[in-house]
């Protein structure tokens, strides 16, 4: 079953190749739509549309993951360091970034093409007459459902932005758009009337070919998630309901299982939504075993060479000892292993400089690795964090209550963890072990930065490894180039 899946993927992969024309994804003016390059035929139409997802593995997915919005997310938080002192990585690590000496620069850029591009399409779509009804209305619920996450982590990284969402602003190129930022609530709501207004449209269920490709249940997840950050409980707690209502989601049975390579597609029942990857286009690989997994001593794989190991991100040990010693969930948390001489090491025991944490794994080997390049699917959505965010969402609004308690165990039971009891929580107590439960459950899956802004720890969390960020870095910078194309534009305070 992966390999039909790779190949569909290589195939969409390739099919945008050689309509370039269409889905070029060198750089792009985000601020104009030129109407006269619109894609009109069927096949131009699906090309574009996939081009839009393909900025998904450009941009938050990344192939050496040093310029990702993953990294982005991830390594300036509790559940992720450096032993690299090279550039971005120590910046992300140690709250360097400056509005001039700012990572998210080209994530940012990306983030805004990406947006541009749904739109752009979405008018193409809509004009076309050699697509169905149908067809046209599931691109363009897909095509909105991207623009949301592209919108969602320009929101989550800097606030809110002026973005390309009605074209009538941008198709005449001699007209200059430099609006103002808006209000947190003008783009959220842009947001949610964009999920709302479409997801209806998309499918319920996807077999092997379109696998990857928007569904209701990822529609409905990624709102809920923007739900989330913004504290509306109510409006969690609909939207997890309808998605656990649409019947297509329960856990894997181990935490290993879920992310084995050998599970991916629809018999992987707890995946929502995930960013294809496939090792015969190098473009559409990436490279997360090379940047976790220790090279001193050189870690020996198990069913494939993998080189180029470099070893640089890792999980503080101080994280690491936030889970029981029998949590199935340290099974992709690679403390013990042996090394490429056949001595068996505990990684804990090593001095060496890029000794700074357990190494996460987080997926199974890829029997197809090509040196320093995986095939593995990047997990973005999934049924946890549904049953997580109710859990959460239940306990803002009453406290601990049974249904809570259950939701929370559902996890702790698939991870072999000791189960948690209703009278031994407040509403208080529950909400911090929410918190480190969220950790230990979805480390290095891009959703730390937020849970610890949103429980207001952003700061105190890193203080066991010595780091004392302030309070603005929980905003990254707007890029200065940003401002200097846009006066209008208001810096976030503290740079």
């Amino acid at each position: 079953m992966k390999k039909s899946i790779k190949k569909a993927f290589g195939a969409i992969a390739l099919s945008v190749t050689l309509l370039a024309g269409c889905t070029d994804l060198t750089y792009e003016n985000y601020t104009y739509i030129d109407s006269e390059s619109f894609p009109k035929s069927a096949e131009d139409l699906y090309a574009s549309l996939i081009g839009v997802y393909n900025v998904l593995g450009s941009t938050f997915i990344q192939v050496w993951l040093n310029n990702a919005g993953l990294t982005a997310q991830e390594l300036p938080t509790d559940e992720l360091n450096t032993g690299w002192t090279s550039n971005p990585w120590i910046i992300y690590d140690t709250y360097l970034w400056t509005a001039n000496n700012d990572p998210i620069k080209g994530l940012y850029n990306s983030y805004q093409k990406g947006i541009t591009k749904a739109t752009k399409i979405i008018v193409a779509v809509e004009n076309s007459n050699n697509l169905t009804e149908k067809t046209k209305s599931q691109y363009i619920a897909e095509l909105k459902a991207l623009r949301v996450f592209f919108m969602q982590q320009i929101y989550s990284l800097v606030g809110p932005m002026p973005v390309v969402r009605d074209p009538s602003v941008a198709t005449d190129v001699y007209t200059e758009w430099k609006p103002s930022r808006p209000t947190r609530a003008e783009y959220v709501s842009w947001m949610e009337d964009d999920i709302l207004s479409s997801y209806k449209d998309l499918a319920v269920s996807v077999d092997n070919q379109n696998w990857g490709r928007m569904t209701q249940g990822a529609s409905l997840a990624l709102l809920m998630k923007i739900y989330l950050n913004e504290k509306r409980w109510d409006d969690v707690i609909d939207i997890a309901n309808r998605i656990i209502a649409l019947g297509q989601y329960s856990l894997m049975p181990t935490y290993k299982a879920l992310f084995d390579i050998a599970n991916e597609g629809p018999q992987n029942t707890e995946e929502i939504f995930v960013v294809g990857r496939v090792v015969s286009n190098t473009s559409f690989a990436w490279s997360w075993f090379t940047v976790v997994l220790p090279n001193y001593p050189m870690y020996k794989g198990q069913v494939s060479d993998i080189t180029g190991i470099s070893g640089g991100l890792k999980v503080p040990w101080s994280f690491y000892d936030k889970y029981e010693p029998f949590d199935g969930r340290l099974c992709n948390l690679i403390r013990y292993y042996y090394d490429t001489d056949g001595n068996y090491v505990d990684f804990r025991e090593v001095v060496h400089a890029k000794q700074t944490g357990a190494n996460p794994m987080k997926y199974s080997e890829d029997p197809d690795q090509v040196g320093g390049y995986q095939g593995s699917d990047a997990v973005i959505l999934r049924y946890a964090d549904v049953l997580l965010s109710k859990a959460e969402a239940l306990n803002q609004k009453n406290g601990p209550t049974a249904e809570c308690i259950e939701l929370i165990n559902q996890i702790r039971r698939r991870a072999g963890a000791t189960e948690i009891k209703l009278g031994d929580f407040t509403k208080e107590s529950l909400n911090d072990f929410l918190l480190d439960e969220r950790g230990r459950e979805f480390y290095c899956e891009g959703l730390r930065r937020d849970d610890l802004i949103r429980h207001g720890k952003f700061v105190s969390s890193v203080a066991e490894q010595g780091l004392h960020p302030e309070e603005y870095h929980a905003l990254y910078p707007v890029p200065q180039s940003v401002i200097d194309e846009n006066p209008n534009i208001v810096q976030n305070p503290g740079y």
